[in-house]
C-alpha cells in the first residue's frame, strides 16, 4: 500500500513536488525566518500532509491565522480532518493565485510570511507567474516575506521579478536536496499615467 504522499506525486506530479516529504533539516530551514512571535497571518500554498504546518500550528501565537491553499483534494481532505479542532485554522481547496479571496472570506489580515512548495518548474508559467504576483501585491511591504524551497534554482529570475532576495541555503539533507530561498516583496511598479 502506498502512502497518501507516494500515491498522488504519481498521480499528480505537477502538484505534488517531490516523492517523499520534507526532512527535519529541511523543515528547520524554512521555519527560521518566521518571527512567530510577531506573526499574526501566515498562508502555506501547498501543504501536502501537513509536514511544515505541524511547525506552523506548533510555535505560532494561538490568536495567529493560518492559511493552507491546497490544489489536491485527497490532501486538502486529510488536512482539515487533521487540523479540524485548531482555532484559526483554514484549509482551502484552491488556487494560490486566489489567495486573497480565501482571506477576505475568513476575515484574516494580509500575510506576514508566505511559505510555498509550489513545484514553479513544473507548473505553467502564467500560473507560476500569477501565483508570485499576487503574493507580492498581499504580503505586508515593510516585513513581509516569500519562504520558498525548490529542487532547483531555474526560477531565480522569475522570482527576483517579483521579490527581493534576502537569503539562500542549499538543504543537503534532503531528498532531493532542496534550496530555500527567503525574498521581500519589490514595490509593485506605479501604473503608467
Amino acid at each position: 500500500m502506498l502512502s497518501p504522499f507516494v500515491e498522488q506525486f504519481f498521480r499528480n506530479p505537477a502538484t505534488v513536488g517531490s516523492l517523499i516529504p520534507s526532512s527535519p533539516e529541511l523543515t528547520h530551514a524554512v521555519m527560521a525566518p518566521i518571527d512567530f512571535a510577531a506573526a499574526r497571518c501566515i498562508v502555506e500554498y501547498g501543504p501536502g500532509t501537513g509536514v511544515f504546518t505541524d511547525i506552523i500550528i506548533a510555535w505560532r501565537r494561538a490568536d495567529t491565522v493560518v492559511l493552507l491553499v491546497e490544489v489536491n483534494e485527497e490532501f486538502c481532505a486529510l488536512l482539515k480532518e487533521r487540523y479540524a479542532g485548531q482555532p484559526h485554522v483554514h484549509v482551502v481547496l484552491g488556487s494560490a493565485d486566489k489567495t486573497g479571496d480565501y482571506l477576505a472570506a475568513v476575515g484574516a489580515p494580509p500575510p506576514d510570511f508566505v511559505v510555498c512548495g509550489l513545484p514553479f518548474s513544473s507548473l505553467n508559467l502564467r500560473l507560476g507567474w500569477r501565483i508570485l504576483h499576487h503574493t507580492q501585491e498581499l504580503l505586508q511591504p515593510a516585513k513581509g516575506k516569500l519562504i520558498l524551497f525548490q529542487y532547483s534554482r531555474e526560477n531565480l529570475k522569475l522570482f527576483e521579478r517579483f521579490f527581493h532576495p534576502l537569503d539562500q541555503q542549499h538543504v543537503l539533507l534532503n531528498l532531493p536536496p532542496a534550496y530555500v530561498l527567503v525574498y521581500a516583496p519589490k514595490q509593485p511598479a506605479p501604473p503608467n499615467g
